[in-house]
């Protein structure tokens, strides 16, 4: 099933930017166990992949990525390139096929089928938005959106399963930002990522991580 929100853009440009972001995540992946690991090439490393997230962001304007390192883990974000939550839903969230749901403050709070709730949703709406789609080639998925204040973005929180599925909502919203505006050919981002040696292999905690910050009360 094509997708209308990515309708204008090459399918060229998007195998590129597929090829580019899997393997950030791939890199990001295995920075996460070094950094948990504490080994001691660690900063070198670092330093490297640094490069590669700096190379990335100068090659697709509309989407930044950024490095979060916390006391045990260390994160690759994604951001998008609207000033609040309410705009890129307008703008993108909206356009994806399959919108089945919206919430200020939780999945589910209102079905589209209910047009006075779901607008209600949406204007209500501050620094969070939680949609929920359907399609029958990629099933039930969730989508969150979050306001930044230090980056003046809004976050796009991620699965790292989920955004590797081209037809999923959140590859689609990736691809969207990263490429409406362009994007700079001449930066070679996977030969340089593949140096670093990482490869991506999934596992549960993963999922463990995504569905806490999905949670706006978790850890508290």
């Amino acid at each position: 099933m094509d997708s209308p929100l990515l309708a204008s853009i090459e399918k060229g440009a998007i195998k590129t930017f597929r090829k580019d972001l899997l393997q950030m995540l791939s890199a990001a992946k295995g920075m996460d166990k070094y950094y948990f690991e504490a080994k001691q090439d660690f900063h070198n490393y670092l330093e490297k992949f640094e490069s590669l997230v700096e190379g990335f962001n100068k090659k697709y304007k509309g989407i930044r990525l950024r490095i979060l390192k916390k006391t045990e883990e260390m994160e690759l974000k994604i951001f998008l390139n609207e000033k609040n939550v309410k705009d890129c839903f307008a703008n993108s969230a909206s356009k994806i096929i399959g919108l089945q749901a919206i919430g200020a403050s939780g999945f589910g709070a209102a079905t589209i089928s209910d047009t006075a709730g779901f607008s209600d949703e949406v204007e209500r709406a501050k620094s969070k938005l939680y949609i929920t789609y359907y399609n029958p080639q990629t099933g039930t998925a969730n989508v969150f959106l979050k306001y930044d204040g230090k980056e003046k973005k809004v976050e796009f929180v991620y699965d790292m399963e989920e955004i590797q599925n081209e037809p999923s909502p959140e590859f689609q919203l990736g691809a969207y930002y990263a490429l409406s505006q362009g994007y700079n050919k001449k930066i070679d981002l996977h030969d340089e990522a593949g140096t670093l040696g990482f490869s991506y292999t999934p596992y549960p905690v993963e999922k463990a991580r995504f569905h806490r910050k999905f949670n706006p009360h978790a850890g508290e």
